[in-house]
């Protein structure tokens, strides 16, 4: 069946081509360079390098410092070649994504337009979630030996073993040119044949204004949210996996002051590095469920914080019982910042955490600003959006539920006026009401500039 093309566009190495095959969004990779199609020229690279391996060392070699020595080894015979269709550099590049067996998926990774990737069993191909065009079917089928070679990679990257009793893992793979965590399960655990997911983290995340504009929220509660940090108020969002929970803390985040030290506690580093903008922040990352190490763990690390003076934390991902533990012990000594957490409504993560994590709900005062994101699941696309939003108020006149201390200040379906009532009649920062409106202004004339941007671009 013929396809239409929907759109074409060029990452390092690669053309990159959204088609529409009649049913799906097809996305495809194809290299300025095909070694495939002269394999003399793989076959002599190859060559050179296997007469040279000593000079790779005993040392085990990260991916950048792998690039660079194999560089140094064959690199003056990439320059004797006439014609070549690319830049010397770029060209070895693409060598050394076929020689290391990467190169049908490493595109996926340099890519800043693919937010995740999946492949659910062996032999079935590879699909991905766009960052524009939503989910998108590919070609992509590995065989065992480039699963191979990828699993090999991650564990040069990190301490890491697979086995039977141990059959998952969950690691880091940041380089130069993409950062991305990966989550692999094998058998027994996944019977047929190995899987993984791949969330990718972008060198350019999302701003407030970029999600006003992706209408993931209006722009007067971006304002009321700002305001919110501003004041040093804890902030808990909360919502189903890939609704976009990081990607608003990030924008969150980059409203605090500049003269606040600030502390993110990850098991994957996906808060923004703010240091090359001019902020105080410390980054610690502890390790994952998977992981074979205890040593840095996320509970240990997080009820250190109380020695380490921040001003402002991000505590990413509460999951377990002791993360949750650890949690409220920092809230409740007065710690501020902002937190993520897996669930679908406010009473689902309240009644998680007092009836399976054994917190009283006294201590749920402690979370100030409630977050809900959610995610709708359409045929080729994702919308995410703040779904509510909700204030922790020991003084709410309106005790008609179990937890009657919760606010709504904000509901998707309300329109500006309403919510700005809600905000001026109920909210604990209603005296800001006047810096709300007209932050607002502000954010609605950034926007319409960037929209203004983007038709110049185009």
């Amino acid at each position: 069946m013929k396809k239409d093309e929907i759109s074409e566009y060029k990452v390092k190495g690669y053309k990159i081509k959204i088609t529409n095959d009649g049913n799906y969004l097809v996305y495809s990779a194809e290299p300025k360079y095909d070694f495939d199609q002269d394999p003399l020229v793989f076959t002599e690279l190859s060559s050179i390098v296997f007469k040279n391996k000593k000079r790779l060392g005993k040392k085990i070699l990260k991916f950048d410092e792998l690039v660079s020595v194999l560089k140094s080894i064959f690199m003056w015979k990439v320059l004797e070649i006439n014609n070549l269709p690319t830049g010397p550099d770029l060209f070895a590049e693409l060598f050394i994504h076929k020689l290391i067996k990467l190169e049908k998926i490493i595109p996926l990774f340099l890519d800043d337009g693919v937010n995740e990737i999946y492949m659910d069993r062996m032999n079935a191909p590879i699909y991905v979630d766009h960052r524009i065009f939503g989910r998108c079917n590919t070609e992509i089928i590995l065989e065992e030996e480039e699963i191979k070679s990828l699993l090999t990679r991650l564990k040069l990257e990190h301490p890491i073993t697979v086995t039977t009793k141990k059959p998952s893992l969950k690691v880091e793979f940041k380089t130069n040119d993409f950062h991305m965590r990966i989550s692999m399960d094998f058998p027994p655990l996944s019977p047929n044949g190995p899987t993984f997911n791949i969330r990718k983290f972008h060198k350019n995340p999302l701003k407030m204004v970029d999600l006003i504009k992706l209408k993931t929220l209006p722009s007067f509660l971006a304002a009321y949210l700002v305001e919110v940090v501003n004041l040093r108020k804890n902030i808990t969002i909360i919502g189903e996996p890939n609704s976009g929970k990081t990607t608003l803390a990030n924008a969150i985040d980059l409203y605090t002051p500049k003269h606040w030290r600030k502390i993110a506690i990850e098991d994957a580093i996906e808060s923004i590095n703010q240091t090359e903008l001019g902020y105080k922040q410390l980054s610690i990352q502890v390790d994952s469920f998977e992981s074979n190490r205890s040593l840095y763990t996320k509970t240990s690390e997080i009820l250190k914080l109380l020695h380490r003076s921040p001003d402002w934390i991000y505590l990413g991902e509460i999951q377990s019982s002791e993360h949750t533990k650890a949690m409220f012990e920092a809230l409740n000594a007065g710690l501020k910042g902002i937190q993520t957490a897996h669930a679908d409504s406010v009473e689902k993560i309240l009644r998680r955490w007092e009836n399976l994590h054994k917190i009283s709900v006294t201590d749920f005062l402690s979370l100030e600003t409630i977050i809900i994101m959610k995610r709708e699941i359409l045929k080729n696309n994702f919308i995410r959006t703040i779904a509510e939003v909700y204030e922790v108020n020991a003084n709410n006149s309106q005790i008609d539920e179990r937890f009657g201390f919760l606010t709504k200040v904000y509901d998707s379906s309300w329109d500006k006026k309403r919510t700005l009532r809600a905000i001026e009649e109920e909210s604990f920062i209603k005296e800001k009401i006047e810096s709300i409106i007209e932050r607002e202004r502000g954010f609605q004339h950034h926007v319409v500039k960037k929209k203004e941007k983007l038709l110049l671009v185009r």
